[in-house]
């Protein structure tokens, strides 16, 4: 059994969190063990966060596997899966630590499981690098059922950075994705649609962000439609998110309040991204390429698309996909520019 574990150096490329998600998810899946060292080695935290032992524990929950090294800063982790048990799931990170990206790990081997199944997770909603709740939702849920998969996402309350304390309510329903991602181009812009939320700040700030946003498409003739909302929450935060709708894509970006920060700062950081994805050839935004490589891998066929950006992250997720799943990828640019990628499922 030894051999037949997969060693996987955590330091790899981006050496991030997102290494050890990709290969639990994958393992889950593929009933392939696995063993990570330097996990985020070259972080100033080093080692398992309480978010990252969520995602381990969440995955080990699902599919009963043992593990060795699921403790709070380790470095090394073992991890031997079982089949995979659709159920009911809570979870609780106990900080304001990524919901999305425990939900993430753990919604792929559950929509490939034979029974539906939910998923209750608490913490944070929206915090830094790490697609916020809303983002799923819009947008990486609107393409994954594009692909096959089948689920739905349900906010019930906001968690920010440094209160979390978010509650987040999924759906999961088998599903066998069977369409594989092409798109040539976006074609030509539709309109952008937007939401401000404010949670428990005056509803101003949500306002000034929309205004700011407003200000931005008007100068550039864009149209578009942003809404202000009340969000609950335990603690203070506020959001703008803006969704490029395009004749046959679709791009997503956003930003978030902070203490000390503008809400026109806000309202310019998600602007901003949104006009350098304009001047690109790029489909959807470089975060969505990142988060398609799990889903296009397990889908039969030739999947291919252009990414505004060629980041690190992406790199690193397709070499750890190429571990555990039968593909071949081929991206065409260089990295940090705008690049076709191109990948094809041999089974």
């Amino acid at each position: 059994m030894q051999q037949d574990i997969l060693r996987i150096d955590g330091s790899f490329g981006e050496g991030g969190g997102q290494i050890l998600r990709t290969a639990l998810s994958l393992s889950a899946i593929t009933q392939r063990p696995f063993e990570i060292y330097n996990i985020r080695a070259n972080r100033k935290t080093p080692g398992l966060s309480y978010q990252h032992l969520q995602a381990v524990n969440a995955t080990a929950q699902i599919c009963n596997a043992a593990v060795v090294g699921n403790q709070l800063r380790s470095t090394d982790l073992t991890f031997y899966p079982g089949a995979v048990m659709a159920g009911t799931y809570r979870l609780d990170i106990g900080t304001a630590g990524s919901a999305s990206l425990v939900l993430q790990t753990i919604f792929y081997p559950l929509s490939l499981a034979n029974r539906p199944s939910t998923v209750t997770i608490i913490g944070g909603t929206h915090v830094s690098h790490s697609p916020c709740v809303d983002y799923l939702t819009q947008q990486w849920l609107f393409f994954l059922k594009k692909i096959g998969f089948d689920a739905e996402i349900k906010t019930w309350r906001a968690g920010y950075f440094p209160r979390g304390g978010g509650e987040v309510f999924t759906q999961i329903n088998p599903a066998t994705p069977q369409h594989p991602f092409q798109i040539e181009n976006r074609g030509k812009l539709i309109q952008v649609k937007g939401l401000s939320t404010v949670s428990n700040l005056d509803i101003t700030i949500a306002h000034r962000q929309q205004a700011q946003a407003k200000m931005k498409f008007l100068e550039r003739n864009i149209p578009h439609d942003i809404t202000v909302e009340e969000a609950p929450a335990l603690g203070k935060g506020t959001m703008l998110l803006l969704v490029g709708k395009f004749e046959h894509s679709q791009c997503c970006y956003f930003g978030l309040g902070a203490i000390g920060k503008r809400a026109e700062t806000v309202a310019d950081e998600a602007c901003n991204e949104f006009f350098a994805f304009l001047k690109t050839k790029g489909v959807v935004d470089e975060y969505l390429a990142d988060q398609l490589i799990i889903p296009i891998a397990l889908t039969k066929g030739t999947s291919q698309f252009i990414t505004p950006r060629i980041t690190q992250h992406l790199i690193t997720n397709i070499e750890i996909v190429k571990l555990f799943l039968p593909v071949t990828v081929n991206i065409a640019g260089n990295l940090n520019e705008e690049g076709l990628v191109k990948l094809n499922c041999l089974t």
